[in-house]
């Protein structure tokens, strides 16, 4: 599986939040997954290519779940499953246009209120 862009800023978003709570340097978390701080670093700053096996030893040592924290993975779990869905409005008028806009429909109607 190849990891994106996306994917390497999910990870350096991790590691900047969880080096903080764990107390822990680049040199000591470099160590723990057997790498250099270069390598570790290059890795992080995307001068170098991202594999599961780093992944899923990065995240044990942070404590995380890859299939929680990474983009690729999310989506890959889902099986790439798109939902489909459906919306029903009744409108208190007449119909007079619809058309779609991005992601929105917008409906044109004419009201006639009632008279008492």
């Amino acid at each position: 599986m190849e990891l994106t862009q996306e994917d390497r800023t999910a990870l350096y978003n991790i590691w900047m939040s969880q080096k903080a709570k764990m107390q822990i340097t680049q040199m000591e978390m470099a160590k723990r997954l057997g790498l250099t701080q270069v390598e570790f670093s290059r890795i992080l700053r995307g001068d170098a290519a991202i594999s599961m096996a780093f992944v899923t030893k990065f995240c044990k040592q942070l404590h995380v779940e890859p299939y929680s924290t990474l983009p690729t993975l999310k989506r890959a779990q889902m099986g790439g499953a798109v939902v489909h869905l459906q919306n029903r409005i009744v409108i208190d008028g007449e119909i007079q246009n619809v058309y779609i806009d991005g992601n929105q429909v917008i409906i044109e109607y004419s009201h006639q209120p009632e008279v008492d």
